[in-house]
């Protein structure tokens, strides 16, 4: 499955109804009674946290946050939580180590969380062992290191936590801080499928699908699949129907690849977005339609698939599924270019060649030509192309054209090796995400 994503998996929270005879309602009277008894829980609570014991004022603090018996008050739920965690209580210790991960209740302060992290981690912890992890995988107040996090990754993990066997079995999985080892993966993954979780079910299922550190297996890939989607992981779903639209295991269905992608795609899902615009442009398990397909592209495009915009660029420039227009065209085709995606840049080549949606420009079509002939993701018959239509338009460039057009390519390379180093350094900064109480 070479378009499959590995995942920390997107999950929908689904919300749970009770009938109304299933629950008696309660009488205002007994609301009443179940508000005092709080009340006086939260009180006696009080009067220990304020004598000095630990475990009361980190149940306070809980308290506090969630507004059980209380008022919610995120002050008092910091203060109370540091009380705690300054007497070493560990849970106290994590907690505000995610307070300050999310700047909720405190400012942002990447480094006050991995001390706090790190004081729970000593105290063997798996959550604050996990989250400490994190920060290392992602250099979050502290230095960028892999090996490190593998290590903090694998002291959780040997405790039970699915969250950590997960994430180490996707670090053995790449070779991210620990040598590359599919069988470990594969181990890891399916403590933590087992235990439930439904990220760790998703990657076991490709696991299965695609044979590494296990025997290829697509009714085990399609039981772990199906497990994860039922738990709302959005990319299961695609997974699944990659599986009936190519008849993996299954019997092949296109209709029901369709809906499946169709169920990703309208929870945002980029590459199911794009799978059924494909699915509706050639008619496959589809009414074939132009329109529906290029609304589908657009909402890849829009949140910046390359792949998308290319597609969406090549529709304008046919006037397919939307009005024919060359502007639009070399608009869709300059974003995917800009990412590198060797037919786009390509495309865009064509466009300044002809001066269609573009001011007619030799040099810049060499350049995109160039770029594109030189990508390592053309596939050959492109790169055919490619090398003819440059050889072409080389016959026609003068020679202040030509060394225009090498001085671009030059900057183009320039900029680009730049901005990757950048991006590299700046990467960890970037993710906001993480933490105990989310899942990545």
């Amino acid at each position: 499955m070479s378009r499959q994503h590995w995942v920390y998996a997107i999950v929908l929270l689904a919300a749970l109804s009770v009938s109304a005879q299933e629950v008696a309602p309660m009488s205002p009277q007994g609301i009443e009674n179940a508000a005092a008894d709080h009340s006086v829980q939260f009180d006696e609570l009080l009067q220990r946290a304020e004598a000095g014991d630990a475990n009361a004022q980190y149940s306070v603090a809980n308290a506090y946050a969630t507004g059980s018996g209380v008022r919610k008050n995120d002050a008092e739920a910091v203060r109370w939580l540091r009380q705690a965690a300054q007497q070493g209580f560990a849970e106290a210790q994590n907690g505000l180590g995610c307070r300050y991960a999310h700047g909720t209740g405190v400012p942002r302060d990447y480094g006050e969380a991995a001390r706090w992290f790190s004081s729970a981690a000593e105290q063997k912890m798996p959550a604050a062992q996990f989250d400490l992890a994190y920060m290392y995988e992602y250099g979050e107040g502290v230095p960028l290191d892999h090996a490190r996090a593998a290590d903090l990754y694998r002291q959780a993990a040997a405790q039970g936590l699915a969250r950590a066997q997960n994430s180490l079995g996707f670090a053995y999985q790449h070779g991210i801080g620990v040598p590359r080892n599919s069988t470990e993966a594969f181990h890891l993954y399916r403590l933590a499928a087992e235990q439930g979780l439904p990220s760790a079910q998703q990657n076991l299922g490709v696991m299965y699908f695609e044979g590494k550190g296990t025997a290829r297996n697509y009714p085990e890939a399609l039981k772990w699949f199906n497990q994860a989607a039922n738990k709302g992981v959005i990319e299961a779903y695609h997974s699944v129907a990659h599986m009936y639209e190519y008849g993996n295991g299954v019997h092949r269905d296109p209709l029901k690849a369709a809906e499946l992608y169709r169920n990703a795609a309208e929870h945002g899902h980029v590459t199911s977005q794009i799978e059924l615009a494909r699915l509706y442009r050639t008619g496959q398990g589809l009414q074939q339609d132009n329109l529906e397909a290029a609304k589908w592209l657009r909402r890849a495009a829009e949140q910046g698939h390359p792949v998308a915009e290319n597609a969406l660029g090549y529709m304008y420039y046919r006037g397919e599924g939307v009005v024919r227009d060359y502007r639009q065209a070399a608009d869709w085709f300059q974003k995917a270019a800009e990412q590198d995606d060797a037919l786009a840049q390509s495309n865009l080549g064509i466009l300044y060649q002809n001066g269609w949606g573009v001011p007619l420009n030799y040099a810049e079509a060499y350049k995109w030509f160039t770029l594109a002939t030189n990508s390592r993701d053309a596939v050959s018959a492109v790169n055919a192309a490619n090398k003819r239509a440059l050889k072409s338009l080389e016959q026609i460039m003068t020679r202040n054209q030509l060394r225009d057009g090498q001085e671009r390519v030059s900057q183009w390379v320039s900029q680009r090796n730049t901005l990757n180093s950048t991006a590299h350094k700046a990467e960890s900064s970037e993710r906001d995400s993480y933490a105990s109480t989310v899942q990545p």
